[in-house]
């Protein structure tokens, strides 16, 4: 998605909340603005078709990998694939789509494998900081997700900010 193409749509939302919604006093043309901005905002978000999101969360499931091997060292785990998984700039989504979803896979068997009693057994500290880097990489991975997801309509109606927070009262 190009920058011009995001400006505008921001653009046209700002419009929408700014002039339209103040100067409305029917409910009716109230309630179709917010639908217009809520999908508005559903545009923008996936017009990039998640090519980006995807490339972090790959590159961030990349580095988690590299590191349980690190601290790992000669423990018997799971299976950690080879980094970097994608090589230069973006390609398919629907391949990177795929490694993401594997990625996932994989950082949930290392996880029951850091937490379970055998990787406990064999380095107690090593397991302790394996499980807590995947947490947090599991974590991170959320949070880009939910960068990506539009926020609910009702959540934006019923507060009637520009975020879709609560209205203050």
């Amino acid at each position: 998605m190009s920058a011009s193409f995001e400006r505008l749509i921001d653009g046209i939302i700002d419009a929408l909340q700014s002039h339209v919604v103040p100067n409305s006093n029917d409910d009716f043309v109230r309630g179709q603005v917010f639908s217009a901005v809520y999908a508005l905002n559903g545009l923008k978000l996936a017009a990039d078709w998640k090519a980006g999101p995807l490339l972090e969360q790959v590159r961030l499931q990349d580095d988690t990998f590299a590191t349980v091997e690190r601290l790992a060292g000669s423990m018997a785990h799971p299976e950690v694939p080879s980094t970097p998984r994608i090589q230069g700039g973006p390609s398919d989504v629907a391949a990177i789509e795929a490694l993401r979803d594997d990625g996932d896979r994989r950082l949930g068997q290392l996880l029951l494998w850091a937490s379970g009693e055998h990787a406990r057994a064999a380095n107690p500290n090593a397991a302790t900081e394996i499980e807590r880097l995947l947490r947090r990489a599991i974590c991170d991975q959320l949070k880009i997700e939910l960068a990506t997801t539009p926020k609910s309509m009702l959540q934006q109606i019923a507060g009637g900010e520009r975020d879709g927070g609560a209205a203050q009262g």
